[in-house]
């Protein structure tokens, strides 16, 4: 079965960013190997959420400064009833543009979140 993702909302002090093209979810670490004497142990480690977005800045409007980000709400819409959201949201990274060849400009923004939740 497909699973197709409805809308990405930003929102960052009561604005809605939503010119969103694709979204990654990255990886996440559950435990890491801590060599022992003559074992090997295992440690849980700190959920660490990132999340990358490919941005379409419009052509009849100033981008959005993600420079700015700080505290917001990242929310994923699958559009069947279910949402991922992304708490206090940060900008780590803004990338390059680039150019496809339907004239349209993309940005990857890089994010990191301190929560998620699923629901």
């Amino acid at each position: 079965m497909s699973e197709y993702i409805a809308a990405v909302t930003l929102e960052v002090n009561g604005q809605e960013i939503t010119d969103f093209k694709s979204v990654t979810e990255g990886g996440r670490a559950i435990r890491k190997q801590v060599p022992l004497m003559n074992k090997t142990g295992h440690i849980n480690t700190t959920a660490r959420h990132t999340v990358d977005v490919e941005y379409t800045p419009p052509k009849d409007a100033p981008e959005f400064d993600f420079d700015s980000v700080v505290g917001g709400t990242l929310t994923i819409d699958k559009g069947n009833g279910l949402r991922i959201q992304y708490g206090g949201v940060c900008t780590l990274e803004v990338g390059e543009t680039k150019y496809d060849g339907d004239n349209e400009a993309v940005r990857t923004i890089k994010f990191s979140a301190e929560t998620r939740s699923e629901g």
